[in-house]
């Protein structure tokens, strides 16, 4: 089975733009190229001082949300990941604060 990674970023723009991340063998790797994403994102933004809330305000106003999907078709953002959790869970990290 593949799992292909798409980032929708709206940047101010009226319609969301939709960019293919990549194509991985397992569900694994593509969680970890997702995190990434998000990873870098928040690090990018982070500026010490900052309230948790502050940094995922950025990354949901500013950040590339990816999705994760089966070539199967049938299951969008597949199970056991969601890219909100994750960088609202990372922002309190990164700010200091354990969720």
């Amino acid at each position: 089975m593949t799992y292909f990674i798409e980032g929708v970023s709206k940047h101010g723009e009226l319609e969301p733009e939709v960019r293919r991340v990549g194509e991985y063998k397992t569900v694994a790797e593509a969680v970890a190229a997702a995190q990434k994403i998000i990873e870098e994102f928040l690090r990018a933004e982070f500026k010490r001082g900052m309230a948790a809330g502050k940094l995922y305000s950025l990354y949901k106003e500013q950040g590339e949300h990816p999705f994760i999907f089966q070539d199967e078709g049938r299951t969008f953002n597949v199970p056991g990941f969601d890219h909100e959790d994750y960088a609202r869970t990372l922002a309190a990290e990164l700010c200091g604060r354990k969720k």
